[in-house]
């Protein structure tokens, strides 16, 4: 019995042996070569994307959109786009803009290009997550929303006009001075006894002015005499009242 596996396989390498042997194995070279070969300008000409760049091409000589326009008509358009200063990474021929998140690359083309004339070759999206802030040091810390950017391609170069060095027209320093006014006003625990940096510290917060020394003893005593003191007065002003009141009865 033990004899048995061995002899099954030995019959079985023996007939792969053969099956190697005697029936040709087809490879990836005589596959391929038995295919017909399709010459190179009649699949050029097949794909899409040239078709729709050629489509493309003549719009734009001709002065039409280079996308089918979009068939709904809206003549007060409610949507709020930014358009933002380039960063490094970003070349003349590209601009961003801050669009609503409900907006696609769709959306923005139509936009540009209905209203500016201005043709989107291009667009990329980006969706920045929201920021952890907070109203004041007490409030608890919320998430703002999230803010959606979109950058296209341009046929035509655009250079931002250089920003002007001199912005008090504009109150710049103002709003500068404001904010620093609003933050120290927020300050909690130690912090409030910091001095102020907005408006040069004209506002405060001011240090407190020097006091005389009083032992404990003696303020704990003042503290009793002025409370004794309240207490009196204010049972004189009752007993006062109730005469007042028997008097006139009296009458």
């Amino acid at each position: 019995m033990p004899q048995v596996p061995r002899l099954l396989n030995r019959a079985i390498g023996e007939t792969t042996k053969f099956l190697r042997n005697k029936l040709p194995i087809r490879t990836l070279a005589t596959a391929a070569a038995e295919l017909p070969k399709v010459d190179d300008q009649s699949s050029s000409s097949v794909r899409v994307s040239d078709k729709i760049l050629n489509w493309s091409k003549e719009a734009i000589e001709q002065g039409k959109p280079h996308f089918r326009v979009g068939e709904k008509q809206l003549f007060f358009p409610k949507a709020r786009v930014i358009l933002l200063r380039p960063g490094a990474k970003h070349t003349p021929y590209q601009a961003k803009f801050i669009v609503p998140k409900s907006f696609n690359k769709l959306d923005l083309r139509d936009y540009l290009y209905n209203l500016y004339g201005l043709r989107a070759l291009n667009i990329t999206t980006q969706l920045l997550h929201g920021k952890y802030t907070r109203v004041n040091q007490v409030m608890p810390r919320y998430r703002t929303a999230q803010i959606k950017k979109m950058t296209i391609d341009m046929a035509e170069p655009f250079i931002w006009p250089d920003e002007p060095e001199n912005k008090d027209p504009w109150g710049a320093s103002l709003v500068e001075d404001l904010n620093k006014y609003r933050e120290e006003q927020t300050r909690i625990g130690s912090d409030k006894l910091k001095p102020g940096t907005a408006f040069d510290g004209a506002l405060g917060p001011y240090q407190p002015g020097a006091q005389p020394f009083v032992p404990k003893f003696l303020k704990r005593r003042l503290i009793n005499q002025s409370a004794k003191a309240k207490l009196k007065t204010t049972r004189l002003e009752k007993i006062s009242k109730v005469d007042s009141l028997v008097h006139k009865m009296g009458q």
